[in-house]
């Protein structure tokens, strides 16, 4: 019966595949739809939370007027300026020149949201169109951009407590498909310009370079190391002469979770709550920098090996989704907006069963975090506490070291397909012996 029943699954999943391929454009374009209604329902019956009316809304709005917006409650915007540049640049198109009022917030607010979702759009689009110029289609070129739209945890929990993420995961998907298509130069200049717009992808850019060294040689590759080079001084480094940049941008990414243990889900928690807890141990903040630092410097020199040896085994969309991960490990601040910045480039890696398993651990630690934040209906009140927090941060983290294993695993299997190619070819065509006279 089992051995009946296999050959009907294998034809039931080619006829869904012909049929995803076949109308590809009408089921996105369906997806689109439905996924556009139903974060508009939303952005009507919420504010868009505080990070956004209380943050990110008034610090644009200060620097589009030519103020500082570090220069008060730093901790409000602990951004690039870019960032703030671009959200302001889309208040200014979409709400004019309108006052920041309690009675025109929401408007704005409303307005901001809005442009999300055609930055969700677009990602989605994006997804598709790598996957098809990598040789994708059918299920493994729709599914990915489906799951993009459709996970909960990406397409709507960034709309009830907006992030401004959303609007910076285009540029990272740009920069991929430009990657794919061979536009090294335009890949990673959008590559650079989506570290300036939030630093995640910063370890991704010098992993590409060194890829791109190792394809390419130091010649070809000089002008993208020049112009990434130039814009993340331009968009990091100098910002650093506005007063309270530093202390604002450094202050929340090294900061120690306010020292309960409670305000996201790194694994820094068991420094920050877990060992004062049940060891009665703290350490300083410049030891609990100090074990950051060299986590990532590991993880990032290991990266940097897998990158230097198996270069021609890896294509560009896993070295951009390694630089993120490895960034994002052991990074002092993790919530679920963060993470989607590497599951953007796994989408277009065209594997679809590891799609599936990272997009359901993605949304189990997003529900996790929401029982965590202590949002009714909460079934599991102790989540709300260090404890809580600390098993939820367990959680995400393995949604980035099985998107890491996944990655790893495949370049190590490609690896020995191309072993096992070559001596087929040996096998079928020897290489001709030259006997000496």
């Amino acid at each position: 019966m089992l051995a009946s029943l296999k050959p009907r699954l294998h034809r039931s999943h080619a006829e869904l595949d012909s049929f995803a391929d076949k109308y590809a454009p009408v089921i996105l374009c369906g997806l689109l739809a439905a996924t556009t209604f139903q974060k508009l329902s939303l952005i009507l019956h919420t504010d868009g939370g505080g990070d956004l009316l209380g943050a990110d809304i008034p610090k644009s709005m200060m620097l589009i007027a030519g103020q500082n917006p570090y220069s008060s409650n730093p901790w409000a915007s602990p951004y690039p300026p870019f960032l703030l540049a671009l959200v302001g640049s889309i208040i200014r198109v979409t709400s004019g020149s309108i006052m920041l009022t309690p009675d025109t917030i929401g408007l704005i607010s409303r307005n901001v949201r809005m442009a999300g979702v055609v930055a969700d759009a677009i990602v989605a689009l994006l997804v598709f169109l790598t996957l098809r110029t990598r040789g994708f289609s059918g299920l493994l070129a729709v599914v990915p951009s489906g799951v993009f739209l459709a996970l909960p945890s990406i397409s709507l929990s960034p709309y009830y407590w907006f992030n401004s993420d959303v609007l910076g995961y285009p540029i990272l998907a740009g920069s991929v498909l430009a990657l794919v298509r061979g536009r090294y130069f335009v890949g990673s200049l959008l590559l650079a310009i989506g570290t300036i717009f939030k630093i995640h992808p910063l370890l991704a850019i010098p992993l590409l370079l060194v890829w791109l060294i190792r394809k390419r040689g130091i010649m070809k590759s000089l002008p993208m190391m020049i112009t990434s080079a130039l814009i993340l001084l331009l968009g990091l480094v100098v910002p650093a002469i506005l007063p309270g940049y530093l202390s604002s941008v450094l202050g929340f990414n090294l900061s120690s979770g306010f020292g309960s243990g409670t305000s996201s889900f790194t694994m820094m928690n068991l420094l920050y709550a877990i060992f004062p807890v049940v060891f009665n141990f703290s350490l300083s903040t410049v030891v609990e920098n100090q074990v950051w630092l060299a986590a990532t410097a590991a993880l990032f020199v290991a990266a940097l090996g897998i990158v230097w040896s198996k270069a021609r085994e890896l294509n560009p969309v896993d070295v951009v989704a390694i630089g993120i991960l490895v960034w994002l490990i052991p990074l002092r601040q993790i919530y679920t907006h963060y993470l989607i910045w590497a599951v953007v480039p796994f989408l277009m890696r065209g594997r679809l069963r590891q799609t599936l398993v990272v997009g359901s651990l993605l949304e189990f630690a997003n529900t996790m975090s929401s029982w965590s934040w202590d949002l009714p209906p909460d079934p599991f009140p102790v989540l709300s506490t260090a404890y809580g927090f600390f098993a939820t941060s367990i959680v995400y983290l393995s949604v980035s070291l099985t998107a890491l294993a996944f990655i790893v695993r495949d370049v190590g299997f490609r690896r020995k397909q191309d072993f096992r190619d070559t001596a087929m070819l040996l096998d079928r065509y020897p290489m001709p012996v030259i006997q000496s006279s």
